[in-house]
């Protein structure tokens, strides 16, 4: 990771791009604190009506196998929120402190929305996507994997474009790998947290994957 190349690619992504992320990002740290969160009773609504409008224009359910996505993610918001409450004291720094159940949890919840009928697979395999997008909007912290974001990872994340299905341990590995990365580079640490600072007001939860994801998303 270069850290002057991405500081140029967040200053020069287009600033439409930025408006889906940021109305659930602005929504969430206005919302949030140790008592609040969005997928707390009184908030879930809303979330789960944030997400079922932007996801579809981030194409995330095109070519799925469930006819009914927006009733199986409705039911995982739900069944997440838990321990959703549990991963949000995390960031992408803090990955491997994050417990492995906790995460397994919500990889099967979110990707199971585009499986048959909603089912979870017993592989853990989904389509990246469909669990990374949602996760990437309510939690901030996971690149969107997508076909562009797996192109341009390096080789050794062992995710490549045609990957348009991933396990759950391709998914954790290569994050490990992208905190690891991001930890070893304090100046990049320092871009974003700037950035997002000047964008979403000091003290925030910082949006890492959010940042990852233009990075490698914009290319290599």
């Amino acid at each position: 990771m270069n850290c002057d190349e991405l500081r140029n690619r967040i200053l020069s992504f287009p600033c439409r791009y930025f408006e889906n992320f940021d109305h659930v990002w602005e929504w969430k740290v206005s919302v949030e604190d140790d008592e609040n969160s969005i997928l707390d009773e009184e908030h879930i609504g809303e979330a789960y009506n944030r997400l079922s409008k932007i996801l579809p224009k981030w194409q995330t359910y095109r070519n799925g196998e469930n006819v009914s996505p927006y009733k199986t993610l409705k039911e995982s918001v739900h069944n997440i929120s838990g321990v959703y409450n549990e991963i949000r004291e995390y960031s992408l720094l803090e990955f491997k402190n994050i417990p492995v159940n906790s995460l397994q949890r919500v990889w099967h919840e979110l990707g199971r929305v585009k499986e048959f009928e909603g089912r979870v697979n017993n592989f853990g395999s989904y389509y990246a996507i469909a669990a990374c997008k949602p996760l990437l909007l309510i939690w901030g912290q996971t690149p969107a994997f997508d076909t562009k974001v797996r192109e341009n990872l390096p080789s050794d994340y062992g995710i490549g474009k045609i990957d348009f299905r991933i396990s759950f341990q391709q998914w954790y590995n290569s994050m490990i790998l992208l905190s690891d990365d991001l930890k070893s580079r304090p100046e990049c640490v320092k871009i974003i947290e700037v950035m997002s600072n000047e964008r979403y007001g000091d003290g925030r939860p910082i949006p890492y994957g959010r940042y990852l994801d233009i990075y490698y998303w914009t290319g290599k």
